[in-house]
């Protein structure tokens, strides 16, 4: 069999942030100027040239990612944790502004408001968005895109990570709390130390999903009527949230089949 040509690196790395040692974002555009057109909450794939025989016959290591930024700004924006064994992050971690890798155009997967059932109407849904470490990438973009339009009568944050480090998009995400009514952002810490700074909640997502816990936090109850549940991040984290709403009622949301629950896992 003949070996797989790589891909020629089409983009560029424009800007870059680092939270810590091991979490970044970046952003990239094509470099022939195309601006890529695709859905809040997709993802696309992102490739360098392989270091060993990680890329197998083509010498190229490709994973899919999704995108952090709306289709309304320019170039597109990642949310990326260093996998010290992985294939790819390590490589990420290198670049800098004005670096090159190659990012597919085709945007993928249907974890999108676009597939929203009709019931609840806008004025009437909540969304959940439960997500674990960079599993928030997805919940930014959509955030980005339609709070003008506001499809939705609150928008719920929540975001779990190890330590309080981890939070990405704290800032912008602490001032829109501040700043309206209609959007809650509850960030969690799992390792936080108990004699640290964090004052925040502590605990596993699902935690925050306790129907007592919920309404206080929120002001109104988690319910099959009024809410949306988009999970994801951490496989596991997904099962047993999945688990434990579907046994409070809710189901997964199929086409033919209306429900309330949407889930993205992330490996």
């Amino acid at each position: 069999m003949a070996p797989t040509s790589a891909p020629d690196l089409n983009a560029v790395v424009t800007a870059r942030e680092d939270l810590n040692e091991a979490l970044f974002v970046f952003r990239a555009e094509f470099e022939d100027g195309e601006q890529p057109r695709f859905e809040p909450g997709q993802f696309t794939n992102l490739g360098l040239p392989a270091t060993g025989d990680e890329g197998g016959s083509s010498g190229f290591v490709k994973r899919p990612y999704s995108v952090a930024s709306s289709p309304s700004e320019k170039g597109v924006e990642f949310f990326v944790r260093l996998v010290d064994e992985g294939a790819l992050t390590p490589k990420l971690l290198q670049l800098g502004v004005g670096d090159a890798l190659w990012m597919d155009k085709r945007f993928l997967g249907k974890f999108t408001l676009e597939h929203l059932p009709e019931s609840p109407a806008a004025a009437d849904r909540d969304l959940i968005m439960v997500s674990t470490g960079t599993g928030l990438a997805p919940f930014i973009s959509m955030l980005r895109e339609f709070r003008g339009a506001k499809p939705w009568r609150r928008f719920v944050m929540i975001n779990g990570v190890r330590v309080e480090s981890d939070l990405g998009y704290r800032q912008e995400l602490e001032s829109l709390d501040r700043e309206t009514d209609w959007f809650t952002y509850l960030p969690m810490c799992t390792r936080a130390d108990a004699d640290g700074p964090w004052r925040g909640l502590r605990g596993r997502v699902g935690e925050a999903l306790d129907p007592a816990l919920y309404a206080d936090l929120v002001g109104v109850p988690l319910d099959t009527d009024h809410s949306q549940v988009f999970l994801c991040g951490n496989p596991d984290m997904i099962d047993t949230v999945q688990a434990d709403l579907e046994g409070r009622g809710f189901q997964r949301h199929k086409r033919k089949e209306p429900g309330q629950l949407h889930l993205e896992r992330y490996w």
